[in-house]
This record gives structure tokens, sequence and C-alpha cells, in this order.
């Protein structure tokens, strides 16, 4: 219990930065404006034909494939100055321990994919603020955008998937993309702080880059199946109806893989926090053995 209670104070010291780094309020504020603008759209059409529009936009929005890599490119700015090591490193680390360092950074990216989710998620539904219908049916914006090409008079960008609105309660699918989003920008920041951390460069930044822009290569040009090693299409619904399942790659997959990728990446930020000890005994060894 004590490590855990360290392991929460190291990344609520962690969470300062949301105020002394002008970068991550920045990024939020931008991937907001970004996710708004790109509905205004969508609310142009609501007053056009004079019906609110149901608050389920973040669906759609974490399924256009556009969209998709500017939130995950974000997500790659957002954590990109791990492992969050500063002047104070050494003085922090001897109080917790390196157990409790490692969880507490383990925490301080939980956090974050938490706050950044929750931006996005209000971002689908501020452009809408006085023309909301709540409900739990899809309404009729979404329903006529989905099945007729009226968005386009518009400008509406977003691809409304008639497979996700067939097959999910509109509150089911928004909370399981609500979900499968907020495990892709865990992964994503899992990983850059375990590539940053063992390399001592920016490899993590790197391999996260890749991550978010894998999704557009495989789907211009790689083949169907690595759909199921990329982390931003696993975080699409839409992912999961026409050719995919042919790849045995379904929710349950994606949930799974998550699941899997996000405990092992836990363990190995652990672990990287051993480098030094790691690398010392090597040494060590080399040296007596000569």
């Amino acid at each position: 219990m004590e490590c855990f209670m360290k392991a929460n104070k190291v990344s609520n010291y962690n969470m300062r930065m949301l105020r002394e780094n002008i970068r991550i309020p920045f990024t939020l504020i931008m991937v907001v404006l970004y996710v708004m603008e790109s509905l205004f759209a969508v609310l142009a059409f609501s007053r056009s034909v004079h019906i609110d529009v149901t608050p389920f936009a973040f669906v759609f929005v974490v399924n256009h494939y556009g969209m998709q890599f500017v939130i995950a490119a974000c997500a790659v700015i957002l954590f990109c100055n791990a492992p969050f090591e500063d002047e104070s490193y050494q003085y922090m680390i001897s109080r917790a321990g390196k157990l409790a360092w490692g969880l507490g950074q383990i925490l301080y990216i939980t956090k974050m994919s938490i706050l950044y989710t929750a931006c996005l998620t209000a971002a689908t539904i501020i452009p809408f603020l006085g023309h909301i219908q709540w409900s739990n049916e899809w309404g009729k914006i979404w329903g006529t955008l989905g099945k007729t090409n009226a968005g386009a008079e518009f400008g509406v960008e977003l691809s409304i998937s008639q497979n996700i609105m067939r097959q999910y309660e509109p509150v089911n699918a928004l909370f399981i993309s609500i979900f499968l989003e907020f495990s892709c920008i865990l992964y994503i920041g899992l990983l850059v702080y375990f590539g940053n951390k063992m390399s001592a460069k920016s490899a993590g930044t790197f391999a996260g880059a890749l991550i978010a822009v894998l999704d557009i290569c495989v789907s211009n040009d790689w083949l169907d199946w690595a759909y199921g090693v990329s982390p931003v299409s696993l975080a699409q619904l839409g992912l999961f109806y026409g050719f995919a399942p042919k790849w045995g790659i379904n929710l349950a997959y994606a949930e799974k893989f998550f699941m899997i990728a996000i405990v092992s990446l836990s363990a190995l930020c652990v672990a990287a926090n051993y480098r030094e000890k790691v690398i010392n005994r090597i040494i060590e060894r080399r040296i007596h053995g000569r």
C-alpha cells in the first residue's frame, strides 16, 4: 500500500506539467479545437433542417482515419518528453524507490490518457450545445447523413457508418468507442515512455509516431491482416465489419490486444527503471571475468 501511495505522489508531481509545460495544455486545446471544427458542418446541417443532434458524434469522429491520425499524433506530442525526469529525478527516486517511481510514471500516463480522452469527448459535445437531443436513439441527423449524401452539400467530412448504427445501441457504441480510444492513447503513452527510457533518446517517440501513421499506411497500401497490429485501427468500431472478421479482427480481438499490450508494456516500463542496475551488473561481471 505504501508503494502505491508513493506512486500516486509521483504521478501527482508529474501532473504539475499541466501548469509548467505550455506544450501540454496547448496540445489539448489544439486537438479540441480541431475536433470541434470538424463538427461545425454537422451543426450547420442540423440547423438547416431544424432537427437537434443526438450526442454520439464521438463514435464517428474516432472512426475517421484522418482524425484518428491527428488524435494519435497529438498523443505522441503529449508524452514525447518521457521518461519525465527533470533536475529533481535523483532526489525523487531515492525517496520513492525504483518500483514506486515506475508505477508512478504508469499512473501519470494513465491519468493523462483519461484527461485526453475526456477532452476529446467534450469536444464532440460542445459544438452542439443548445442543439442536442438527449435520446438513446441514433436520431434523424446521423441516420440521414449515413444513408444519404445530404452532408456533402454542407461539407460534412465524417463517414457515418451504417454498420455501426445497425449493430450497436448508440450508448453502447459510445462507451465502447471511448474505452477503445482511451486504450489506444494509453498504449501510445506507455510505448513512448518505454522506448525513451530504454534508449535514453527519442526511440519511443519515433515508435509512437510510426503507430500514429500505421493506420493510414494499412488503409492505403498494406495487406488487410496488418490492421490486427495497428492500435489506431483497432480503436475504430467500423473496422470490425466487412473484410476484417475473416482475419479474426473483431471487438473481442481488439479488447484482448489492448489488455495484453497494456499489461505487458506496463511491466516493461517498471522494469526499464532497473536498466542502469542491470547494465552495471553486466559491466562488473565482465570486469571480474577478465
